[in-house]
């Protein structure tokens, strides 16, 4: 049985399904990694794939956001250790359900703030 999704899990969810940018990088530490095989097309300027710190997280779901009306992620499952998550989940983007992407995010955060998201998608 999964487990259930941690505080930090639900926040990062919430932030990213309401597309707002500011609301996305406020979860993030200043500091924050990022990285996504969704960052080469969005961000290519990004070396490795990978956002650094808050304001280019910001940029990047400025640019999600433009891309897209709707965003869900369906909860698969949750696994967490400490301050970790493993969270897989069905990506929906824009309501269509028929053409929806699972994905694996691990989630590391400090305090109220996210630390290290990699996102693996299918």
């Amino acid at each position: 049985m999964p487990s259930p999704i941690p505080v930090m899990a639900a926040r990062w969810k919430e932030a990213w399904e309401s597309l707002d940018p500011d609301r996305i990088a406020d979860l993030y530490a200043p500091d924050a990694k990022h990285k996504s095989s969704v960052v080469a097309r969005l961000a290519p300027e990004a070396k490795d794939n990978t956002l650094n710190g808050r304001e280019e997280i910001r940029a990047y779901a400025k640019k999600v956001a433009g891309n897209i009306s709707s965003f869900r992620a369906d909860i698969i499952g949750v696994v967490t250790e400490g301050n970790k998550a493993a969270v897989e989940y069905w990506r929906v983007r824009n309501g269509e359900k028929a053409q929806r992407a699972r994905v694996l995010e691990l989630i590391e955060w400090e305090g109220e703030y996210l630390t290290d998201v990699r996102v693996y998608h299918e």
